[in-house]
């Protein structure tokens, strides 16, 4: 008994913060890259060759070709692109939970997420399959009053589950969008948060200038002239 490790109080409230906030679509990373047990566990990197990716790239191809077969007309119909972000949990085989990049009929891409059971010699089974909440709506784009706010010199690895989930989901009612510009080659990453007007984008970034973004020692760098 004597070899188990402590219980850290403190790593299990925030693990439960985020299985609560995300429904374990967001799950932060641990420093030493430990997991509960049986817990939900983020999958690092992008690389193809990985085990995890690989199998949860078919889970998710699975969850568009389900989400077709019930679609209402030609129009509804999505084309997966590639996997954004990834979390999985040891069960009978596998759950993964999975933020995907799919096109609309039109060519338009978005992101969706699907928590798919991986059964244990027997396919799969899709638990949930959503518009991601941080996805801005066609509807909203075209409204006058719309507006946004930058947020500059993000890290590769902070992506919209992130910014939606770990940072800014206290004021998850007012966000109508979040969005990443990235360009890779000039290593560019650029926040982009949706409000319904500008009176509501001042009064919510109220709460976070000069806070320091989570997991991170950055402090949130919004774009002043929006700000002023």
């Amino acid at each position: 008994m004597d070899s188990l490790l402590p219980f850290d109080h403190q790593l299990y409230s925030l693990y439960m913060d985020d299985m609560n906030n995300s429904q374990g679509f967001y799950i932060t990373p641990s420093e030493d890259g430990s997991a509960s047990l049986a817990g939900v566990r983020p999958v690092a990197g992008d690389h193809s060759g990985d085990h995890h990716r690989e199998r949860a790239e078919r889970a998710a191809r699975f969850a568009v070709d389900e989400h077709n077969k019930t679609a209402a007309g030609v129009k509804d119909l999505l084309e997966f692109h590639g996997i954004m972000n990834l979390n999985w949990q040891p069960t009978v085989c596998a759950m993964y939970y999975i933020t995907m990049v799919a096109t609309d009929f039109d060519g338009y891409p978005a992101y969706y997420e699907a928590k798919v059971w991986e059964k244990l010699n027997s396919g799969y089974k899709v638990e949930l399959f959503r518009a991601a909440p941080y996805r801005l709506k066609c509807l909203d784009a075209f409204n006058e009053t719309i507006c946004c706010v930058g947020i500059n010199d993000l890290l590769p690895w902070m992506n919209e589950s992130y910014l939606f989930y770990k940072c800014f989901y206290r004021i998850r009612s007012e966000l109508l969008g979040v969005s990443i510009i990235r360009g890779e080659e000039w290593n560019f990453y650029r926040g982009v948060l949706w409000f319904k007007s500008r009176a509501e984008l001042k009064e919510c970034m109220k709460k976070y200038v000069g806070e320091t973004m989570p997991c991170s020692n950055k402090v949130y760098d919004f774009d002043k002239d929006t700000l002023s």
